[in-house]
């Protein structure tokens, strides 16, 4: 059995489509499951174990990069193909490629649903982590559990190591990760209110450590002697053997955090104008931090200033909501 999953970006959907791998190999044991993705998400998926190739597409090499990969992917002659990303672009490579059986995701977009099947119709409040898995089910007819599997490739905790000797920091260390930056205004938690949360915890944990993780752009936005900041520090591998080390995380919507989530570790997830209902965590080792308003997930459209409601999460509530993780 060969199959090929579409869901080429980005960072928090990829990890949000993994569970969908275990439930593949509940169905067939020994099949050969690829991934289709983005080139600049490839180390996302290589960091799930059940993958037996990564197909790279060039999103930047135009129409000749995309009959590249296309062809590439025809010479497998699939199965199953599965568009997890569900937009008009990957409806057509899936529409072109050879296979036996071609599927799309719930609440497919862009009117890419002319051109491939849309199994369910999309359910507002269903979490995507459930809407990924209900495109297998429709083709088996079958029921799965949700299981995310993150494995670290063995020659990350070196480079690891070597960084944390730089800032001084000892495996033995209870790490504490701040991840506060996201794309878009309506994620991102004021920066003051993330050094007044290091305050509180330090107060009441002085022998934690804090450590921002970010990309090369976001160093140095923080800066305060309470934090370490190793943000544009890491890859993506490497920041998920990081995040192994640690005790907890608090950040915003972001791939980070989700991939944090997946990796079991708890996540307070700090919600502005993401979706709630489809974006949110899925799991036991996450809460979601809100402004508890009555108006339903506005995706930043709000005809209210969207920052207000984020200023409504103070870093006391914050703090209240992670100190049982700090005993």
């Amino acid at each position: 059995m060969k199959i090929l999953i579409i869901k080429p970006s980005s960072f928090g959907d990829i990890i949000q489509a993994n569970p969908v791998l275990q439930a593949i190999k509940t169905e067939w044991e020994d099949a050969q499951i690829d991934w289709l993705v983005f080139k600049q998400w490839k180390q996302v998926v290589e960091l799930f174990p059940n993958v037996s190739n990564i197909k790279c597409w060039d999103r930047k090499g135009g129409i000749k990069a995309f009959f590249s990969i296309l062809n590439e992917c025809n010479k497998e002659n699939y199965d199953i193909v599965i568009d997890l990303q569900g937009l008009l672009r990957t409806a057509v490579f899936t529409r072109l490629l050879n296979a036996k059986q071609k599927i799309g995701v719930s609440g497919m977009k862009e009117c890419s649903w002319l051109i491939l099947k849309e199994p369910y119709k999309r359910d507002l409040k269903l979490n995507a982590v459930l809407r990924n898995l209900k495109s297998l089910t429709y083709i088996t007819g079958k029921q799965y559990d949700v299981e995310f599997k993150i494995k670290v490739k063995d020659d990350i905790p070196d480079n690891t190591d070597t960084l944390f000797l730089q800032y001084n920091i000892q495996n033995s260390d209870k790490i504490i990760a701040f991840i506060p930056f996201a794309r878009g205004k309506t994620k991102n938690w004021n920066k003051e209110n993330y050094l007044k949360l290091a305050e509180m915890i330090k107060t009441n944990d002085k022998d934690c450590k804090i450590v921002i993780l970010g990309s090369q752009n976001d160093y140095g936005k923080i800066q305060t002697e309470q934090l370490i900041d190793l943000c544009g520090k890491t890859d993506i591998l490497m920041l998920a053997n990081i995040l192994q080390k640690c005790k907890y995380v608090v950040g915003s919507d972001t791939g980070a955090m989700h991939l944090a989530n997946a990796i079991g570790l708890h996540s307070a997830f700090i919600f502005g104008g993401s979706d709630i209902n489809e974006t949110s965590p899925y799991g036991n080792n996450a809460i979601v931090i809100t402004a508890n308003l009555s108006c339903s997930p506005c995706r930043g459209k709000c005809k209210y200033n969207i920052e207000k409601c984020l200023e409504q999460v103070t870093p006391e509530i914050v703090f209240e909501r992670v100190k049982q993780w700090i005993k």
